[in-house]
């Protein structure tokens, strides 16, 4: 038979009305048993129990509705039905424990600190201390401003032996009187936690803050370094100390601080840069640059190149002339790769260093500058002029880095030379400027043919010097078969040195190498054109260039445009990207882009490539541009052509552009290099 409620729930209103509870309680039970989820009407059900005086019955049903409130989330109605249990029930542990959490969650503060301080009297009443402890703890948690229940609390838990309880509530106590601004409370609350716990971190940054706010940031410092000569490789009491002394601006003992750190943990190499901050701030640029010679390992290892440049650079703002940061600056070129920055930056730290009398500095300057500039005499004939005076250089110490790896700081030759007294290390000898006149011996690594240069510059003249300058560059021009440029130079120096035995030597290996490469087979170009093609995307070399680009073809004749093509074309596979962009504009500049000859195209595509390795992919894509203006291209040409003008627009973001030409090669030619990929995917091309 099916239960009627509706019915049911009439007869049970009927009863109430006539006062027949009994009745009415039956009647609510038979819906409840039929539809349990019906809580309205098991909420009636208690309240009839609660009228009828049986109050065991009528919290079971009290009970069942709270907890169905509480779970889905109906707060307020789930507090309403617990103070009903309260009420039958006042000295519930259970449901004051309940209506506390209830009224916390709702954001009820002094609902649930009067639940919790029930809940502590009862518990202490009956002699459960912990459990009393525990709800002063919550109600310490619901009032983040009450800081004497705090201490209270940190109190109690230390009598009671719970010493790890303790400390941390005299911390919390500490941190909100220094939220409060009563730092002297701060204090004395700290420092009860630390005689519990005396390296906990937490307490000792709080006190820290709160000594620097008083301005006794000495006080802090003392303690930290007595816990140190205790636990001398704990590294959170450094990070404090380190604060401490970059708070009062402490150079000294922030530098003591940092490089003890960096040398338990290299990858803490960061802080040397706040401590060169703190150097720069007080003006001691001295102190900034030995301490960024320090932290330049780990730069590099990093791969922070621009950071360690940073630094250099506002340190050059400030003194131009500064030796210690020129150094630097070289260093920073070496590290880089950078022939042409490099180059800049031996010249600057020459006249530097010549202005100071600084010998070895200029000495070290010149000897790179003679290797790289092997036509300049004057740099010879001055690093020559050094050497009469002062005698040869026993060791010239490069400014180059070695490799990244790196373990820490006291193996690093900087740091310890550094860190020695001045009279005692000859890195710090003086040249009457203040300034240090020696490279340190942890960055050598030497270039056995500047060496070579540097060397015999103390033997030969003048003359001789510069004449065997310029047989180096002939030597150069050989082995990368510029023999147009090797014959014209050999016809120069005759003219001006006359016969010379090394000049007729240079000769007859200027004919070998010309017999050689008209009868060995360029195997060694046939082999790196076949590896290049394998790899997608790849920067192509300047053989590939001048066999893609149709530039292996000899002009008709010798002329004033050749020989600045070619000394470009040196220039660029020097990676001296720069003069050689300026060749080949002197050489462009010679031309007309439909003349009859393929002058003007080998000129334009050679500076496109400059301008692409030179980063510069706009002015690039317009030299492309103006090579696409000459007739009569193969269909290699103008594919290889329009391949990298696509690749420049590329790189300058014109996507979309560089798209089109490479999807006109593809219709052309779906082999082409890479244009498949890209037409496929683009948005992967990598250029």
């Amino acid at each position: 038979m099916t239960f009627d409620k509706a019915k049911a729930m009439r007869n049970a209103e009927k009863h109430v009305a006539q006062g027949k509870l009994r009745a009415a309680i039956g009647e609510y039970k038979l819906v409840v048993e039929n539809d349990p989820r019906d809580v309205a009407t098991l909420n009636m059900l208690g309240d009839l129990h609660a009228k009828n005086a049986e109050r065991r019955e009528a919290v079971e049903c009290y009970l069942k509705v709270a907890e169905h409130y509480s779970t889905q989330g109906f707060a307020q109605k789930a507090i309403a039905v617990y103070n009903k249990i309260a009420r039958l029930q006042p000295d519930s542990v259970e449901v004051s424990t309940k209506l506390a959490e209830l009224h916390r969650a709702k954001g009820s503060i002094n609902e649930a600190r009067s639940h919790y301080e029930t809940l502590a009297t009862h518990y202490e009443k009956n002699g459960r201390r912990i459990e009393a402890l525990s709800m002063w703890k919550q109600i310490a948690l619901l009032d983040p401003n009450n800081t004497e229940v705090c201490m209270n609390l940190a109190d109690s838990y230390n009598r009671e032996g719970q010493r790890d309880e303790a400390a941390d509530a005299y911390a919390e106590a500490g941190a909100r009187y220094a939220r409060n601004g009563k730092h002297e409370e701060s204090i004395r609350a700290f420092m009860k936690s630390l005689d519990i716990r005396s390296t906990d971190v937490k307490a000792l940054d709080g006190l820290v803050k709160a000594y620097s706010a008083l301005g006794r940031v000495n006080k802090a410092v003392d303690l930290l370094e007595e816990i140190l000569e205790n636990e001398p490789y704990n590294r959170d009491i450094l990070y404090l100390l380190i604060e401490c002394h970059i708070e009062s601006q402490n150079a000294a003992g922030a530098e003591r601080a940092v490089t003890r750190l960096v040398e338990l943990e290299p990858a803490n190499y960061p802080r040397l840069l706040d401590l060169i901050r703190i150097y720069l701030n007080s003006g001691d640029i001295v102190s900034a640059s030995r301490i960024l010679t320090m932290a330049s390992e780990y730069l590099f290892a990093a791969g922070q190149g621009d950071e360690y440049r940073k630094w250099i650079t506002e340190i050059l703002d400030r003194d131009p002339h500064h030796l210690p940061a020129l150094r630097l600056h070289v260093r920073y070129f070496s590290w880089l790769k950078d022939e042409v920055g490099k180059l800049a930056a031996l010249d600057r730290l020459a006249v530097a260093a010549r202005m100071f009398d600084s010998v070895e500095d200029e000495r070290y300057a010149l000897s790179r500058l003679v290797g790289l500039r092997p036509r300049d005499t004057e740099l010879a004939e001055r690093l020559n002029e050094l050497n009469k005076l002062y005698g040869a250089s026993a060791e010239i110490i490069d400014a180059e880095p070695e490799g990244p790896a790196v373990e820490g700081l006291e193996t690093h030759g900087a740091y310890r030379d550094f860190n020695q007294e001045k009279e005692e290390s000859p890195i710090f000898s003086s040249n009457g400027n203040g300034y240090h006149a020696e490279f340190e011996a942890a960055e050598i690594d030497e270039s056995p043919a500047e060496e070579e240069v540097a060397a015999e510059a103390v033997e030969m003249s003048p003359e001789d010097l510069r004449l065997a300058k310029e047989i180096d560059s002939i030597k150069f021009y050989i082995e990368n078969e510029y023999f147009d440029l090797a014959v014209k130079a050999i016809v120069d120096l005759e003219r001006e040195f006359g016969s010379r035995d090394e000049i007729a030597a240079i000769r007859k290996v200027l004919e070998t190498a010309q017999g050689s490469a008209d009868t060995e087979p360029d195997t060694e170009v046939a082999v790196e054109a076949e590896a290049i093609a394998e790899v997608d995307a790849k920067p192509i070399g300047l053989e590939e260039i001048r066999s893609e680009f149709g530039l292996d073809e000899p002009a008709a004749e010798d002329s004033d445009f050749e020989t600045m093509f070619q000394t470009g074309v040196a220039y660029q596979e020097m990676g001296l990207l720069e003069e050689a962009i300026r060749h080949y504009q002197d050489a462009v500049a010679l031309v007309q882009p439909n003349d009859g000859t393929r002058r003007f195209y080998r000129s334009t595509i050679m500076l496109g490539h400059c301008f692409s390795e030179s980063g510069r992919p706009k002015l690039a894509a317009s030299w492309y541009e103006k090579a696409l203006a000459v007739n009569d291209l193969t269909d290699d040409e103008r594919h290889g052509l329009w391949y990298e003008y696509a690749v420049a627009l590329e790189a300058n973001g014109q996507n979309t552009a560089a798209a089109e030409y490479f999807e006109r090669i593809y219709a052309e030619n779906v082999d082409f290099r890479d244009v498949a990929e890209r037409t496929r995917h683009p948005e992967a091309a990598v250029v």
